[in-house]
């Protein structure tokens, strides 16, 4: 970020608060002094009091957790703006909401919830002001997610019939954005491929004009000699052999250097059920409920 006319960076964020919150309706004041400390930017709400810090320079996480508690001794909501995360902060804590600030290319500001989400920062404002931005133990998916599905050739090891299968990505989505991983393990049932809102969406393309060239087997519990035991798997189109989960894997692997993608769809799909992560984290979402939210819960 570039100071203009010898003005600093802290001073121009500190300027860019401080004024978005009065044009908020906020009653804001810069320099704020209490017993023992300052506050950059102080704003009195009707229930509720906030200081927002801006710290450009480094600070440790030691002094930063002192200076915030001595805004919670006295009842005001403190919120700091980094450019750089202080040493030794290993997550997002509920005790100290912290949020980084970046300069835009039009050179507004932009506030950053740890890259879930990007709000200018005026809009960051308004929903921490209105309690919109809250600290969530867990992060849940919603309904509704955005699934990208690549078919990839997978040759049969037993006929050697050229079949294709296919893997999904990106993670799912919490509706604050935050990426949830759901457990997946080898030669496990729990595979986000296997999921039934999943191979119907595979299944309704390999049924349509521009997917009837995938050949994509049977996806159902098989009994595999490795582990002398069944699991979902894929399988081969023509004589119904197993396609072991290393060798999948593997195969997944050379799609990274680009070799046997044969085809990459986007789609649309409900989750028909809701996928839990323990993720402490400082949740945005939205118009959509938060993440530990009563009724995210009830749609589980």
């Amino acid at each position: 970020m570039s100071p203009k006319h010898g003005i600093s960076k802290h001073d121009l964020i500190k300027a860019a608060i401080f004024s978005s919150c009065n044009d908020l309706g906020f009653r804001a004041t810069q320099e704020q002094r209490g017993t023992d400390w300052r506050a950059d930017v102080y704003v009195a709400g009707d229930s509720r009091t906030f200081a927002f810090e801006i710290q450009t320079s480094s600070q440790s996480l030691k002094k930063t957790l002192e200076r915030q508690e001595k805004y919670t001794r006295d009842g005001i909501i403190g919120c700091w703006f980094f450019e750089i995360a202080p040493s030794r902060l290993s997550g997002e804590r509920p005790d100290l909401p912290l949020f980084y600030v970046t300069e835009q290319e039009d050179k507004s500001l932009s506030v950053s919830l740890s890259g879930r989400k990007e709000l200018p920062l005026r809009e960051f404002l308004r929903n921490f002001l209105i309690g919109n931005i809250r600290f969530c133990d867990v992060a849940r998916t919603g309904r509704e997610q955005k699934v990208r599905l690549l078919f990839y050739e997978m040759e049969c090891w037993n006929c050697k019939a050229m079949n294709h299968i296919y893997y999904v990505e990106p993670a799912f989505r919490s509706a604050c954005n935050a990426a949830i991983h759901s457990d997946e393990s080898l030669w496990g049932s729990d595979k986000n491929a296997h999921r039934p809102e999943i191979i119907a969406l595979a299944r309704e393309y390999v049924a349509t004009e521009q997917g009837k060239h995938i050949n994509l087997g049977e996806i159902k519990q098989r009994f595999s000699k490795t582990i002398h035991n069944s699991y979902m798997s894929f399988g081969c189109y023509s004589c119904d052999s197993i396609f072991g989960d290393w060798f999948v894997m593997e195969a997944e692997l050379e799609i990274a250097f680009g070799h046997g993608l044969a085809e990459a769809i986007e789609r649309t799909m409900e989750l028909e059920e809701i996928i839990e992560l323990n993720m402490p984290h400082w949740c945005y979402p939205g118009e959509l409920p938060f993440c530990n939210s009563t009724q995210m819960q009830s749609d589980s």
